[in-house]
C-alpha cells in the first residue's frame, strides 16, 4: 500500500525530525564551539545545512500528503496541516524549536492514523 507507506514516512519524519529541530539550536551552538576550538567553519555550516534540509523535507512531506490524502477519511487534514505549519515556522530564524514541537504533534497523529488502514503489510 503506497498510501500506508506515506503515512508511516510522514509519521517517522515528523516525529524524529521534530525532535532534531527541537534541539537543533543546541547542535548549532555545539558546532560553533567546535569551530572556535578548531579554527574552522565546517561544524556550524554543516549542521545548519542539515537542519535546513530537514525543515524543507517536513514542509514538502506535509504538502505532498495534503494533496495525496485530499478527501480521504482515513487520514484527515490535521496531520498534514501540522507538518506544513511546523515546517514553515521552523524556516523562520530562531523559531525552529517551535516548528519542531508542531512537527512532533503532526508526526504523532500520522502514526496514530496507521490503525485506520486494514493491512499493515508494508511489502507492497
Amino acid at each position: 500500500m503506497k498510501s500506508q507507506k506515506l503515512v508511516l514516512t510522514n509519521g517517522i519524519v515528523g516525529l524524529v525530525g521534530g525532535i532534531v529541530l527541537l534541539f537543533g539550536g543546541w547542535f548549532v551552538i555545539g558546532g560553533a564551539i567546535s569551530d572556535v576550538a578548531n579554527n574552522t567553519t565546517s561544524g556550524t555550516s554543516g549542521m545548519a545545512i542539515i537542519l535546513e534540509i530537514l525543515k524543507i523535507a517536513i514542509l514538502a512531506l506535509g504538502i505532498i500528503a495534503a494533496v495525496y490524502y485530499k478527501g480521504d477519511a482515513r487520514v484527515g487534514t490535521a496531520p498534514s496541516v501540522l507538518l506544513i505549519v511546523g515546517g514553515a515556522v521552523a524556516l523562520i530564524p530562531f523559531l525552529g524549536w517551535i516548528g519542531g514541537i508542531v512537527s512532533i504533534v503532526g508526526g504523532s497523529i500520522y502514526l496514530a492514523k496507521l490503525k485506520n488502514f486494514k493491512a499493515h503489510n508494508l511489502s507492497d
